[in-house]
């Protein structure tokens, strides 16, 4: 067991890679804290570790809101006494023409997809400088490694907000490993690149959904999208002692795009 006894804090874990995240911690011997802002999908999610003998909690939060934040890690501390993991995953995406996209849809975006993994660091950060201990893992995206065309009617400027975000996440990731590494904490990241999960046909027509999920897969060398699984075990090395020596890096989790060699 990898984790066993750990307290492994993952957001938005209600669904998609998140679950899988939370689930293979607890297949490792954490107790997963699920954290989701869709308080149906969290007690999902919480049953389904919960049927495979694992252990799990789970708390309604929206991450982007400060003061729930600090009140959930202050109870989390309260009931569990420590938090040895956390990783940012919750996120969303605004896709929207390029001429259309508007104030509103960069500050939905950034407030949860950058900003909200900096103030969740920063709070459960405290705690883990009183340990001397820590694992952090902020998910980021192929999409903040560089363009790529955009799949469907919208131009690659449609989520100009959300790989804007998602660039910053790594760099983030850089400054946060060399803040907290004095104090035992590493700070890495993971760079997901074509996984189904719910965002996938969230904003696309079932037409545009399957030219997505050709195109994507055309550009891996690997020609397959990956298992959610597969995501999830590039955290749980980051996440685990066996990464004790890694700090400030990102790794892409995506069959070798070859937009990106």
């Amino acid at each position: 067991m990898r984790l066993e006894n750990k307290i492994a804090v993952v957001t938005g874990s209600g669904s998609g890679l998140g679950k899988a995240i939370a689930m293979r911690f607890a297949d490792e011997g954490a107790t997963a804290i699920v954290v989701d802002v869709n308080e149906q999908n969290m007690t999902s999610a919480v049953a389904d570790i919960e049927a495979r003998g694992g252990k799990a909690r789970g708390y309604r939060v929206d991450v982007a809101d400060q003061r729930a934040l600090r009140d959930f890690m202050e109870e989390l501390i309260g009931t569990h006494g420590r938090i040895d993991i956390l990783v940012n995953n919750a996120g969303i995406t605004r896709y929207r023409a390029f001429g259309a996209v508007g104030p509103e849809d960069w500050d939905a975006v950034l407030g949860l997809d950058l900003k909200a993994v900096f103030f969740c660091a920063q709070a459960a950060s405290s705690y883990m400088v009183r340990q001397q201990y820590g694992k952090i893992v902020n998910i980021s995206s192929s999409l903040g490694t560089g363009t790529t065309p955009h799949v469907g009617s919208l131009s690659a400027g449609a989520a100009a907000p959300y790989a804007s975000a998602k660039a910053a996440v790594i760099q983030l990731t850089q400054i946060l490993a060399r803040e907290l590494g004095p104090s035992g904490i590493n700070v890495n990241c993971v760079a997901p690149g074509f996984f189904l999960t719910p965002l996938t046909g969230s904003a696309r027509s079932p037409q545009e959904v399957e030219e997505h999920i050709r195109v994507r897969t055309e550009m891996a060398v690997l020609r397959r999208a990956g298992k959610l699984e597969e995501l999830a075990n590039a955290v749980l090395f980051l996440a685990s002692d066996e990464s004790s020596f890694i700090t400030g890096e990102t790794i892409r989790v995506d069959g070798g795009r070859t937009d990106r060699m």
